[in-house]
């Protein structure tokens, strides 16, 4: 057990508001958000078809959580030989989008260079190889270059042909000396390169004897597209239409956004085109937690940060169950139960007894100390990105 926590019974502090990928390999007291997890990456890792899923969360009710755990259990789904291996990757919708290019920017860094590489050898000594170099040389010659240039180059060349990848403002000097002949900073070329990469990735799969591979693409804070602009708004429609109408295997966007969910209807910033894409998949509704959920969760999140073998006094240790009910109590006169106020408030209520449970002055957070500690503190709710 860590020295540090050693008194709290954890090995870790518990309370993190911000979302951490490496803590979120659980999920707290919402047992229904992890079943439709689990029913959502069961059926994805079984057909290639292609798909768009969307997360709609109040503000603060973990969607974000929500997101590196379901890219958290797919890696974990992975290693069970799925027919359909399923690539994570997780990006924020950008603050100050203009076009679908900026959307891309913000994907482009996470691909992994090296993967891709692997993968585009593995597909250009299959047996299909001449079939697949002449398409992807006719539908996007200068990926056909880049990919080139990092599969046998090293130094300057494999950098400039990543920055390009990238979407980065490399010299056009520097990219003709590779093979390239422009950037990419349209929609269109946005587009092409990342649905012939996805093409590569599912090439890669099958030659590999899987039935295919397919790209998870976590789109957080997606309701930003709402303050871009009519403009923007209508690019970024249009390429995700584009990209999923190019992709009819390997591709499930995860479009995720914070507001007042309902169910029946998705905001007016989905487009006719992609709210058709979309069709009859259920939305993921993220609500606030009931005291009972609340209970479960703040339990959970405690029992995540136990070490191995270690039996705890209570379940809520260092917080006595009474106490833990007195916090929801207080929290739930004043805001709704949304697990980023509660961390907010039992991180409050841990720190001030931290140091007095070390000290042996305080065997365990009662509700007296809880609500002592609150009263000094003013709860801030429903906040937006």
């Amino acid at each position: 057990m860590a020295a540090y926590f050693s008194h709290l019974g954890l090995i870790q502090w518990p309370f993190s508001v911000v979302p951490r990928p490496e803590h979120c390999t659980f999920v707290a007291g919402r047992k229904p958000l992890r079943d439709d997890i689990y029913d959502l990456l069961r059926a994805l890792s079984r057909r290639d078809t292609s798909s768009i899923q969307v997360l709609w969360s109040w503000f603060g009710a973990g969607k974000t959580h929500a997101l590196f755990y379901l890219a958290h259990q797919a890696v974990m789904l992975n290693d069970q030989q799925p027919a359909v291996s399923i690539t994570p990757i997780y990006t924020e919708f950008p603050k100050s989008a203009r076009t679908f290019v900026d959307l891309y920017r913000s994907f482009a860094p996470r691909l992994d260079v090296a993967r891709i590489v692997e993968d585009y050898l593995e597909v250009t000594t299959s047996p299909y190889c001449e079939i697949f170099v002449a398409e992807l040389g006719s539908v996007c010659p200068d990926l056909a270059s880049a990919l080139r240039v990092m599969s046998i180059q090293e130094g300057l060349p494999k950098t400039i042909a990543t920055r390009w990848l990238r979407g980065e403002n490399v010299t056009l000097h520097d990219l003709r000396g590779i093979g390239i002949s422009q950037r990419i900073t349209t929609t269109d070329q946005a587009v092409q390169v990342l649905s012939m990469t996805i093409q590569i990735l599912v090439a890669a799969a099958k030659s590999r004897g899987l039935q295919g591979a397919r790209l998870l693409w976590l789109i957080d804070e997606f309701q930003r597209v709402a303050r871009s602009g009519p403009k923007a708004i209508g690019d970024v429609n249009v390429g995700l239409h584009s990209l999923f109408n190019a992709c009819p295997t390997g591709l499930t966007p995860v479009l995720s956004f914070s507001g007042s969910p309902d169910e029946k209807n998705l905001p007016d910033w989905f487009s006719r085109e992609l709210r058709d894409r979309i069709g009859a998949t259920r939305v993921m509704v993220l609500p606030p937690l009931q005291p009972d959920q609340a209970l479960i969760f703040v339990k959970d999140v405690l029992a995540h940060f136990r070490p191995d073998g270690y039996e705890p006094p209570s379940e809520y240790f260092p917080f006595s169950q009474s106490a833990c009910a007195a916090v929801i109590s207080h929290l739930l006169q004043q805001a709704s139960l949304l697990p980023r106020i509660l961390m907010h408030a039992f991180n409050a209520v841990l720190e001030a007894a931290d140091p007095l449970i070390e000290g042996g002055e305080l065997g365990s957070i009662t509700p007296e100390f809880a609500s002592k500690v609150l009263s000094e503190y003013v709860i801030v709710s429903d906040s937006q990105d």
